[in-house]
């Protein structure tokens, strides 16, 4: 079916909006990365895709603090950490021998702002991402402080600010952290 054809039928004004667009697209590679065992259902092989818009132009790099040594990649939820939610952090940093060298620190903020896939320009070996955050990262998530072992290594935690002050939830994410990391204490 053509346009013109299709118009008989749609009487109303169909607009597509580029960010759902590219959340899709986003979604769908971060999906069949992850989806490594599974064989697609039947309806899935017979559906046709539906055409992609993509515009020429080079994604833009998402940008974070650290030097990604151990190829650890934390994200955070919000625009910025607050200093004593940064002091927080890497107090947990420090107490499994982690520093801002060793990972790369991305906001939310950051996500959001760039249309680059997170999981292909740092293809890390471990991810933690702390609260909840837009973003289609967020269809990993199983559970909070459940560590899942795909392409790669990674669990969700409670947000940097319920983190601090809840004593229950630091135990939770130190039980985790030296799961995580492979720490004897």
């Amino acid at each position: 079916m053509n346009l013109k054809e299709l118009s008989l039928f749609l009487t109303d004004e169909i607009f597509v909006l580029q960010e759902e667009v590219k959340e899709k697209l986003a979604v769908n590679k971060i999906a069949s990365r992850l989806d490594l065992g599974s064989s697609p259902s039947p309806e899935a092989v017979n559906e046709p895709e539906a055409p992609a818009i993509v515009k020429e132009h080079d994604p833009e790099p998402i940008p974070y603090e650290g030097e990604f040594k151990q190829s650890i990649l934390v994200v955070y939820q919000g625009e910025e950490l607050k200093e004593s939610s940064r002091a927080f952090l890497f107090k947990i940093f420090n107490a499994v021998n982690l520093s801002l060298k060793d990972i790369a620190l991305v906001s939310e903020l950051s996500l959001k702002g760039s249309n680059e896939n997170p999981l292909e320009q740092f293809d890390p070996e471990k991810m933690i991402l702390f609260g909840t955050i837009y973003h289609p990262l967020m269809k990993m998530k199983k559970e909070n402080y459940q560590i899942t072992q795909e392409t790669i290594s990674y669990f969700f935690a409670d947000d940097l600010d319920t983190l601090e002050k809840n004593v229950p939830l630091k135990r939770k994410l130190w039980d985790t952290l030296q799961v995580f990391f492979n720490i004897k204490k």
